[in-house]
């Protein structure tokens, strides 16, 4: 009896060493542990959609739609309205002397650089009609006139000389009709860039200028250049701009415009002009592309327009 308990003692701990063996033997070759990871969504829990409440007498309940809660049935609250009597007054004064003004906005065709650095330009053309003087000689007018014709303008020249017009002519494929007789002058009824034939200009050089009424009416341009002032010529009086193209001209502004304009003409430096608007004078050089300097002056050497020569 003695022997066989000691066997069975024995073989009881021969297999819990061996179990105890596999198990350790196991935790070895088992995986790893994870790591305790972090979970980005959030575990609010989403908002369940309400059931509906019971319609009031004065105002239907609205359905409640996912993530928005129902409406209280019932009268809406009326917004507070706050007492007038509390708020604070003030008392207006009109301020008369305050810096702050408007001024028009000189829009046009671009003619040069003044003394300051900015562009100028001629108010043509626009909505209303406009009337230019010019005192200098003839090239000059059909350097408007080639601006004109950019600016989307029918252009009719009235000259003496129709030859140095040619080149442009050509160029302006059909806007720009030569004629002596300015009496049949718009040959289409002016309008605004875009609409019909667009506005309508005419450039003199004659002797005669042009009838002072001729600028009257929308989108029309007259412009007449001259070596002096014409006499008995009422389109000169007091023109929208008025161009001086060189210090030679002092005495003629001065007729026109007194004393100080004549004397700021006067002072203009080679290569300057003066353009008179009827609330201000501006001194500029102008600025002439070589392009058009070639179709102005096809084969020749010329001073730009407005320059002495």
């Amino acid at each position: 009896m003695t022997t066989r308990a000691a066997t069975a003692t024995a073989t009881a701990t021969t297999m819990a060493t061996a179990t105890a063996t596999a198990r350790g033997t196991a935790r070895a070759h088992a995986a790893p542990p994870e790591p305790p990871t972090l979970h980005l969504a959030s575990s609010r829990p989403r908002p369940t959609p309400a059931s509906p409440p019971t319609p009031g007498p004065a105002t239907p309940a609205r359905a409640a739609g996912p993530g928005r809660p129902a409406r209280p049935a019932g009268p809406r609250p009326r917004p507070t309205t706050p007492d007038l009597a509390s708020v604070p007054g003030a008392t207006w004064e009109e301020d008369t002397h305050a810096p702050f003004a408007l001024a028009p906005a000189h829009a046009g065709i671009h003619l040069g650089t003044g003394r300051d650095g900015q562009p100028v330009t001629l108010p043509a053309p626009g909505p209303e009609g406009v009337r230019v003087a010019v005192l200098g000689e003839p090239l000059f007018g059909r350097l408007v006139a080639l601006r004109l014709l950019a600016a989307g303008a029918v252009v009719t020249a009235a000259t003496r000389d129709p030859a140095p017009w040619q080149p442009l002519r050509h160029a302006a494929a059909g806007r720009l009709v030569l004629g002596e007789d300015p009496a049949a002058w718009p040959p289409h009824p002016p309008a605004p860039p875009g609409v019909g034939s667009g506005p309508q200009a005419l450039v003199s050089d004659q002797r005669r200028p042009p009838p002072p009424n001729a600028a009257v009416g929308p989108w029309r341009t007259v412009l007449h250049v001259a070596a002096a002032v014409p006499r008995r010529a009422a389109f000169w009086h007091r023109p929208a701009a008025l161009l001086a193209l060189d210090a030679r001209h002092a005495e003629s502004v001065g007729r026109l415009l007194g004393p100080e304009a004549a004397d700021h003409t006067a002072r203009l430096a080679r290569g300057e002009i003066i353009l008179f608007r009827p609330t201000s004078a501006v001194v500029l050089r102008p600025d002439i592309a070589p392009g058009e300097t070639a179709l102005l002056t096809p084969g020749q050497e010329r001073s730009a327009p407005g320059a002495p020569r």
